[in-house]
């Protein structure tokens, strides 16, 4: 970060402008460090008056004469990712450089000043960049000599679904086998992390240990091992299958790389966090929606969209941060009456931006779900799950959206694969397997998921117990859910039935829900047959 213009020496410049495009650090396109020369020798020249975005495009990115930036955005796009090049590259390897170049937004024309001091350690800096390396191969693979490489190509497209990253691969990753050296790698790679490791093929079965490295200091991660009946009929299928999984376990949220990165934005406040670590904020507050933190993170997402207002990833978050103010009614420093047009707007956004991420998607049907359209709503929540299956997250949520409709063949089976393929995933999303074990009158089933919720600050488990609970006569325990639910909401007992409407619930659920908390002991408004 440059605090203010300094006066620098054209030479300073030209060595600094030298060593960060020599850096592996500094992750630009091509396009954008021809961008970033231009713009830098334009104003060291005395020619800042002509750094403007029609002379970018013609003169940088080859755009014709006819060029109109009015209707071209391409210019502010880039000099979007390259202002966020320029600050990974200042909070990495360019943290000790004594001059700084940067482009305050609002224009094109650079600035040069000293350093000032970097707020965030490196971990935090950025999206992580994963370096996939060649799988060592073990056993004797003459039978399927694709097996390996083909493992490590799948891995990849496995990986890069999540857009939350950054994906690399070596170039012999998918044509040979090789020796994992990360000291090499980090020098030829801008990675954070790389994944490593090797394939056995044995007569009867296969098995892939696969290893996570912190890149930079060659700590070890995460590391399993995955074994696979060898049917040779089923072969590729069993291979793809087993680098979903290891993807999964990388890089859905509360993988490993995820749970690794966010200890350094732990105890940050939101004026000190960097976009992506408050993304990372996020991610600690989406697992038990803790009403405590909810204003600290959209702080910290505001902060993340203002700065980078192309940050697809930041605007999706924010925009479930504003869902929840919805649907949880918890408090939000904002003047806005309805939180719910403002998650529409960044979802609607964040979707424009980066149409093919996952997470945009999912942003989009939540909003449009709490917007009381749940056929959009299932639509936008389906095509986050056809681009990323493998994101845990988007398959529990679209599962419990499907139970609140009484959809138990579509609902069941995609929150039993959630939790089956990520344990780590949050109780929140217990409470469809909650209605569909009340449902169908299995209470003990129905309580034991509902015990499982773990999300103290919101009232929907505690509902859940406390229905339970009393059809199971454990009248203590029905009592104290109650009590929680009071303590969270004196009245609910009065709105009820409106609010599980509002949410979508299927009529007989809402049913069922209401005559569990009767028996519990809350008194609950029932409105006639006709309303």
């Amino acid at each position: 970060m440059i605090e203010e213009e300094q006066s620098v020496s054209a030479d300073a410049v030209r060595a600094e402008l030298d060593r960060m495009l020599a850096s592996p650090h500094f992750d630009a396109s091509e396009r954008n460090r021809g961008f970033l020369r231009h713009v830098v020798e334009e104003a060291l020249a005395g020619r800042a008056d002509r750094i403007k975005a029609y002379t970018i495009a013609t003169e940088v990115f080859g755009r014709d004469p006819k060029f109109d930036p009015q209707l071209d955005s391409i210019v502010r796009i880039e000099a979007g990712r390259l202002r966020r090049s320029l600050e990974r590259y200042y909070l990495t390897e360019g943290r000790g450089s004594r001059v700084r170049i940067g482009i305050p937004r609002g224009g094109y024309v650079p600035v040069f000043g000293n350093a000032a001091p970097v707020a965030l350690p490196e971990a935090a800096a950025a999206s992580p960049r994963v370096l996939v390396t060649a799988f060592e191969e073990e056993g004797d693979q003459s039978a399927f000599p694709s097996f390996t490489r083909g493992f490590t190509r799948s891995l990849v497209i496995a990986l890069t679904r999540f857009t939350g990253l950054r994906v690399y691969v070596t170039e012999n990753a998918l044509r040979q086998p090789a020796e994992i050296d990360p000291t090499a790698a980090r020098r030829d790679f801008p990675a954070d992390y790389m994944v490593t490791g090797q394939a056995s093929l044995l007569p009867d079965r296969f098995q892939v240990d696969v290893l996570l490295i912190e890149a930079a200091t060659g700590r070890a991660v995460w590391a399993e091992a995955f074994e696979r009946h060898l049917d040779p009929a089923e072969l590729i299928g069993l291979r793809n299958e087993v680098a979903n999984r290891v993807a999964r376990a990388l890089a859905q949220p509360y993988g490993a790389i995820q749970a690794d990165r966010s200890r350094d934005a732990e105890g940050k406040v939101p004026g000190m966090l960097g976009s992506y670590a408050a993304v990372l904020l996020f991610y600690a507050y989406w697992r038990t929606f803790d009403r405590e933190m909810i204003e600290a993170v959209r702080l910290g997402l505001e902060r993340a969209v203002e700065t980078e207002p192309d940050y697809a990833e930041a605007l999706a978050c924010l925009s479930l941060v504003y869902s929840n103010a919805f649907r949880f009614r918890h408090p939000i420093g904002t003047p806005e009456p309805d939180p719910r047009e403002r998650a529409l707007a960044l979802a609607a956004r964040a979707v424009d931006l980066a149409p093919n991420s996952s997470w945009a998607r999912y942003a989009l049907g939540l909003a449009r779900w709490f917007a009381g359209d749940a056929v959009t709503a299932l639509e936008a929540l389906e095509a986050g799950r056809a681009l990323n299956p493998n994101d845990t997250t988007i398959l529990a949520d679209l599962g419990q959206r499907y139970a609140m409709l009484a959809r138990w063949d579509d609902a069941v089976p995609l929150l039993g694969e959630s939790y089956a393929t990520n344990p780590s995933q949050p109780g929140s999303y217990r409470i469809g397997l909650f209605l569909y074990h009340y449902a169908h009158g299995r209470h003990a089933e129905a309580l034991a998921e509902a015990r499982r919720v773990d999300a103290p600050q919101v009232i929907y488990g505690h509902v859940a117990v406390a229905a339970a609970a009393a059809a199971l006569g454990l009248t203590e325990q029905a009592a104290a859910a109650v009590a929680a639910v009071r303590r969270l909401d004196p009245d609910y007992g009065r709105h009820v039935v409106a609010d599980l409407r509002d949410r979508h619930v299927d009529p007989s659920l809402v049913s069922l829900i209401v005559d569990g908390l009767a028996m519990a002991g809350m008194a609950v408004a029932r409105p006639d047959a006709t309303a």
